[in-house]
C-alpha cells in the first residue's frame, strides 16, 4: 500500500512518553524552583528599597521600569491567539488591579514595618487562599482538609505577627502582607481562563502593562525627589524588582499557569518563604528565634494539608 507508513519516529512507545513526560515534569519544577529563589529574594529587595523609596513610589519606579522590559517583549510575544472577548475585559482589569497596585502596594507597605523573612513567611497563606479561589471559581478540587489547614495556617500567622513584638498600630503590617497574599490568589486564579485564551506570554505582558497604568496617577513630585537620592544599593535591588522579579518571574508564571492548574502550581511555590527567610538572615541579619520556627512549621502544614490531594 502507498502512502502513510507508521515508522518508529511517527509512534511513540510507552517508554519514550513516559521518559517525555518526566523530562517535561523535570523542566517545569526546575522553573517552579527558579521562580521561588527569585521570589524569595525579592522580599529582601523591598525591605533594601524601603528605607529610601516610599511604597508608593516604589510600587511605580519598579513597574516603569518593568513596562519596559514588557513593552520589548511585546512585538514578538504579545499577540494573543484571538481577538479580545468584551466579556473578558473586566476580568483583565480586575487581575491587572490586583497583579500590580493591589499585591505591590500593600506588601511594600508591610516591609516598611515587618522583616522581609516575617513578610515571605506570611506570604505562605497566598496558596491557601489560591486553593479556596480555585474551588470556588475554577471548579479546581480540593481535599476535606481545608478547614484544618486554614487553622493550622491562620494559628502560625498568629504565632509570627506576635513574635514580632509588634504594637497595636504596627500590626497593619503583617495584615498588610495576608492582604498582598490575597491578591496574589485573586490574579492567579483569574489569569488562567485569560491564559487559556489568549496564550501565558500575552497574558502576562498586557496584564503587566494595564496594571501599571493604573500606577500613574500616584505619582507625585515627592517621586522624583526621592528617585534623585536614591544610593546604587537602591537602584540594583529596584533593577532585580523590576527585570528579574517583576518580568522575568511574570514570565514563568504565566507559563506555569497555562499548563498546570493553579492550585497545584502555587503549593509548590512555598520554597519563596524559605528563600527570604533565609535571605533576611545572611543578606540584611534578621533574626530567627523558636517561635519563628514554630510559626514557620505551622504555615507550612496549613500549606500542606491544603494542597496535598493524598
Amino acid at each position: 500500500m502507498g502512502g502513510y507508513t507508521m515508522t518508529s519516529e511517527t509512534v511513540l512507545s510507552p517508554e519514550t512518553e513516559r521518559r517525555s513526560l518526566r523530562d517535561h515534569r523535570l523542566f517545569t519544577n526546575i522553573l517552579v524552583v527558579i521562580l521561588g529563589v527569585i521570589w524569595g529574594l525579592a522580599f529582601v529587595a523591598i525591605r533594601t528599597a524601603d528605607f529610601q523609596l516610599s511604597p508608593v513610589n516604589l510600587t511605580i519606579l519598579r513597574w516603569l521600569i518593568a513596562s519596559a522590559g514588557f513593552l520589548a517583549l511585546a512585538p514578538f510575544f504579545g499577540k494573543p491567539k484571538q481577538p479580545v472577548q468584551r466579556h473578558h475585559i473586566p476580568r483583565i482589569l480586575v487581575v491587572s488591579l490586583a497583579s500590580v497596585t493591589g499585591y505591590h502596594l500593600s506588601l511594600n507597605y508591610a516591609e516598611t514595618i515587618v522583616s522581609a523573612g516575617l513578610a515571605g513567611l506570611l506570604i505562605s497563606l497566598g496558596p491557601i487562599f489560591v486553593v479556596l479561589l480555585s474551588a470556588l471559581f475554577l471548579k479546581e478540587k480540593i481535599g476535606d482538609r481545608l478547614t484544618l489547614a486554614l487553622a493550622a495556617a491562620m494559628t502560625g500567622a498568629v504565632v509570627l505577627s506576635l513574635n514580632a513584638g509588634l504594637n497595636f498600630q504596627e500590626i497593619t503590617g503583617p495584615l498588610a502582607v495576608v492582604f498582598s497574599a490575597f491578591m496574589y490568589s485573586v490574579f492567579a486564579v483569574g489569569s488562567k481562563p485569560l491564559v487559556k485564551e489568549y496564550g501565558a506570554l500575552p497574558t502576562a505582558i498586557w496584564v503587566a502593562l494595564i496594571g501599571t497604568a493604573f500606577t500613574l496617577p500616584l505619582i507625585s513630585l515627592n517621586f522624583i525627589t526621592q528617585i534623585q537620592q536614591l544610593s546604587t544599593i537602591t537602584w540594583l535591588s529596584v533593577v532585580y524588582l523590576a527585570l528579574l522579579s517583576t518580568v522575568l518571574a511574570n514570565v514563568i508564571l504565566y507559563l506555569l499557569i497555562g499548563n498546570r492548574s493553579v492550585s497545584r502550581l502555587s503549593i509548590q511555590l512555598y520554597i519563596v518563604p524559605l528563600v527570604s527567610l533565609v535571605g533576611g538572615i545572611v543578606l540584611l541579619g534578621e533574626s530567627v528565634t523558636i517561635l519563628t520556627v514554630l510559626g514557620a512549621i505551622l504555615m507550612f502544614t496549613g500549606v500542606a494539608l491544603a494542597t496535598r490531594k493524598h
